[in-house]
């Protein structure tokens, strides 16, 4: 299907009533991206390890005595389901709507529990996802005002997810962070910069979207497919921002297009080919001014 085509169906879905309803009709049952097929669900389960071991670089408790949260949570759960099967002590997730479904985080759990070899017990009932699995799953809820105490988080969570969220949203959702974290808490968010019309039009090069105004864009986004095209300083400014020091950021940087180069939109002329090109990265960070307390108590035991 043609990205526009794509973009237009969003729009009317997100338009008219019990449209979320039918959009995930849609993904189950006629492009039958839900539920995930199980080399898929494996391969997020290898990249909840990576996410895993680079909290144990980084955070100072091991995972059976840290609390995580995740913002974002989406229907199955795959994230907090990995990081649950290897041991986390509690895993609080949240989203803005309730999207989640008991069948796919079901299944889902059966997969990674024999990924992981950790035997879990199966999950009948959202109480045994709380029981068995040690995961709070809350929603509708606000990622801007959790409800949470103040330094009752050890580590912060986000995969593809920043990316669908306006840039005031996110400064107000990163000082929520920065207030429920601990001094010695980590933040790993993983971002998704590139064109997420791609994945429905390889004719379309992943920085597609540059090439277009806001003006001009604006008729492509929807609630079911909105993307802010912030670039990779973008990001990092926002962290700083809200008051958080960058430990480490991993951009995924590409090649410069010409055909992009010669199209950009003028608003992105202010940004370097590398900032441009760059198609997502990992951002580590910590509340600032904590950096070297957390490092004394990593280096005392």
């Amino acid at each position: 299907m043609h990205w526009q085509a794509k973009a237009r169906a969003f729009t009317v879905l997100s338009a008219i009533p019990f449209g979320e309803g039918l959009h995930y009709a849609l993904q189950r049952y006629v492009t039958r991206r839900l539920p995930r097929p199980e080399k898929q669900i494996r391969s997020i389960h290898t990249f909840a390890q990576q996410l895993l071991r680079t909290y144990s670089e980084y955070g100072i408790r091991p995972l059976q005595a840290s609390t995580f949260f995740e913002f974002g949570a989406g229907r199955d759960l795959i994230i907090p389901l990995a990081f649950s099967a290897h041991g986390v002590k509690r895993f609080i997730t949240v989203d803005i709507e309730r999207l989640s479904k008991l069948d796919l985080i079901r299944s889902n759990a059966a997969i990674i529990s024999k990924a992981s070899g950790s035997d879990r017990p199966g999950i009948a009932s959202w109480d045994d996802l709380d029981r068995f699995w040690n995961i709070e799953y809350r929603a509708p809820a606000d990622a801007r005002a959790t409800g949470l105490p103040a330094n009752s988080i050890d580590c912060a969570v986000s995969v593809e997810t920043l990316e669908h969220i306006p840039k005031a949203d996110i400064a107000a959702i990163l000082k929520e962070l920065r207030r429920i974290l601990r001094p010695d808490g980590v933040a790993l968010m993983q971002i998704d910069y590139g064109d997420h019309f791609k994945g429905f039009d390889p004719a379309i090069s992943a920085f597609n979207f540059l090439t277009y105004s806001d003006e001009e864009w604006c008729p492509f986004q929807s609630r079911f497919q909105y993307v802010n095209r912030l670039r990779h300083s973008e990001y990092l400014q926002l962290f700083k921002e809200a008051g958080f020091e960058i430990l480490s950021d991993r951009p995924d940087c590409r090649s410069p297009e010409p055909e992009i180069m010669a199209r950009l939109a003028p608003q992105f002329r202010q940004f370097s080919e590398r900032d441009l090109f760059t198609l997502g990265s990992l951002i580590v960070a910590r509340p600032a001014d904590q950096g070297k307390d957390a490092e004394r108590t990593r280096a005392n035991g």
